[in-house]
């Protein structure tokens, strides 16, 4: 994933739209902040007895993983339409446009 959003943002600085890119680490950065702190509290729960269920922790894990492979590929597309913005011949993946 660390090399797909590298290669993301060299595409989207050449397009000058670099802003698009720190969402899109933002957000991601956020999921992984939130898987962090479900650990942390998983973790806090054992210690105290309580327990815990690994179908559900490994649904919860794979959700997230999921939800940021679909943030990617979204920016993948928008820059895809950014890239061939004026190109009558592409099919756009965001017929509203991207700007």
């Amino acid at each position: 994933m660390i090399e797909r959003l590298a290669a993301l943002e060299q595409r989207l600085i050449n397009q000058h739209h670099r802003d698009l890119f720190l969402h899109t680490k933002h957000t991601i950065k956020s999921i992984d902040d939130l898987a962090e702190q479900h650990r942390l509290l998983s973790a806090a729960h054992a210690i105290n007895g309580y327990k815990i269920i690994g179908s559900e922790e490994a649904l919860f894990y794979e959700t997230l993983s999921q939800a940021k492979e679909q943030i990617l590929l979204t920016l993948e597309k928008t820059l895809d339409d950014l890239e061939h913005k004026g190109d009558k011949n592409y099919d756009k993946n965001f017929k509203d446009g991207v700007e």
